[in-house]
């Protein structure tokens, strides 16, 4: 949030400060140096912290003032460590952050001032189609209700469809399950009746009939899982046009809000350009008002960090 400071408020604190302030612990203030970052500590009231910083100097009510401003680190060029005031430091990163707004403000306020003044050029012309836009919005609108009618009218079709062949996979499925296990029996029955090597001939007939039967089931099975993963391909596709036919028309739904808006904006219009450019009036007022707002707090950054405070 931009804020405005008043600066002769802050220079009264500060001089009271000062004045208040006992020559004994004017030993720290701003732009005293020190050697351990981070480190505080208290002068009459007044918090002090070691930090790195930049020295500089400032035009301050006509007369230049030096002044010292953190740095984000030791790095920066002519940085170094130097007791600045909590207040210094806060008003420091209050500044930083609103110069960034601003300059975001400027980009978004001339976008908005250009936007009131094609509003503005076309409002006197918008106007005399109004009815016929409403005329067309509301055709349009008559239809797409009618597209949404038919999109939910096959919902319940397909989902019958779906139902239907959940019901028929998962009864070929049991289907594929009881003969299988008839199958691993008839199996385990030839294998048994294999390894009676003593009694093979009296078999013979037993062992034909339980192969036939097992290459019979085993194909039974595998066309039953044939006819599975095509209803499971068709379950899919079903599922799929429920979902198409939901998204679709939640699109509908969502073009018919957008052109009843469209219509009661339509019913506003009335040709008022005075609204708009008392928004515009508005708007770069806000604008200057954020720029004078950056000014102050330029300048209480500057007295809160000048040297000696």
């Amino acid at each position: 949030m931009l804020r405005k400071v008043s600066t002769l408020s802050i220079a009264a604190a500060l001089v009271a400060g000062v004045l208040l302030a006992a020559p004994a612990s004017a030993a720290v203030s701003n732009g005293s140096t020190c050697t351990t970052l981070n480190k505080t500590t208290k002068v009459s009231g007044f918090t002090y912290k070691c930090v790195a910083a930049v020295k500089s100097t400032v035009t301050l009510d006509g007369t230049k003032t030096t002044i010292f401003l953190p740095a984000s680190s030791l790095k920066v060029k002519n940085s170094k460590r130097y007791y600045l005031a909590v207040d210094c430091i806060t008003e420091s990163a209050a500044y930083t952050k609103t110069a960034k707004e601003i300059a975001a403000l400027q980009t978004s306020t001339a976008k908005a001032v250009a936007d009131l003044d094609a509003q503005i050029v076309a409002q006197g012309t918008a106007s005399q189609g109004v009815q016929s836009q409403i005329d067309l919005l509301t055709k349009e609108n008559a239809a797409l209700e009618l597209k949404v009618k038919e999109q939910t009218d096959l919902i319940p079709v397909a989902q019958k469809e779906a139902d239907s062949l959940t019901l028929k996979i998962a009864g070929v499925q049991k289907q594929v399950d009881d003969f299988t296990v008839i199958l691993n029996d008839s199996k385990a029955k030839l294998a048994t009746l294999k390894a009676d090597t003593v009694n093979a001939t009296k078999n013979a007939t037993a062992i034909s009939k339980l192969s036939t039967a097992i290459t019979q089931l085993s194909t039974s099975i595998t066309s039953l899982k044939t006819s599975n993963s095509q209803s499971k391909i068709q379950l899919q596709s079903v599922n799929g046009s429920i979902s198409k036919y939901n998204s679709s028309i939640m699109q509908l739904k969502s073009t018919i809000k957008k052109n009843l808006g469209s219509i009661e904006s339509a019913k506003k219009i009335d040709g008022n350009v005075t609204s708009l450019t008392k928004t515009r009036e508005i708007t770069l007022a806000n604008f200057e008002n954020a720029k004078s707002a950056l000014a102050q707090t330029l300048n209480s950054r500057n007295l809160l960090c000048s040297a000696g405070l």
